[in-house]
């Protein structure tokens, strides 16, 4: 329930601004009240929706500072991750990354980027990442993150932008496979910038 509502949320279906109440969107997803307003509680920890007195739940706008600054901390997180994974399982790592890349691929070659499979792709992907991670605060806290800028990721994700990612993860592949830390990491911190500028661009804020 909560997945099915941010997802519209991310990929745009909800635009910011937009009210969603309990009974249109349970009515909607022919679920009852109680697990939409238990949903409604998830997003607001994450702070996809703001709560007004009269108007209810409204998709919440998005600011530049927010971007700015979630894409500041991605970066951390991110290389951070890298660093791990390339210390400890580069190998297993980078082939679970291939398991997402070639989709990513195949969605380029047809010209067919539908919004929600190419986030949940793209998603996978670095998530392979964070599967090399040990429980802990790292794992949990990049996850959750990912999941907070999953907004201006998707907002990332436009013209040009989408094929120089797919270069850029397939660098960091080849990095990861080849022990190379060093390289995994600038490819890395490339990554989350150009992302964060494609994201501003696309949020109509200029780089």
């Amino acid at each position: 329930m909560w997945d099915e509502i941010r997802k519209r949320t991310v990929i745009g279906e909800i635009p910011a601004g937009s009210k969603i109440g309990v009974d249109f969107i349970a009515k909607e997803l022919a679920v009852s009240r109680i697990p939409v307003r238990e949903a409604f509680q998830e997003l607001l920890a994450e702070g996809l929706v703001e709560m007004f007195r009269r108007r209810g739940a409204v998709v919440a706008a998005i600011e530049r500072r927010d971007v700015e600054d979630g894409y500041r901390l991605l970066e951390t997180m991110e290389v951070l991750a890298v660093e791990r994974a390339a210390g400890t399982a580069p190998v297993e790592t980078a082939a679970r990354m291939r398991i997402h890349l070639q989709p990513l691929s195949a969605l380029l070659d047809t010209g067919r980027l539908h919004p929600l499979t190419l986030r949940e792709e793209h998603r996978a992907f670095h998530f392979a990442v964070f599967d090399a991670l040990d429980p802990g605060m790292l794992e949990r806290n990049a996850r959750s993150l990912w999941h907070a800028c999953e907004r201006f990721i998707n907002a990332s994700a436009r013209g040009d932008r989408v094929e120089q990612a797919h270069r850029e993860h397939t660098e960091l592949v080849r990095h990861l496979e080849a022990g190379d830390m060093i390289g995994a990491v600038s490819v890395t911190q490339m990554h989350v910038r150009h992302g964060r500028d494609a994201a501003l661009q696309g949020l109509g804020f200029g780089s």
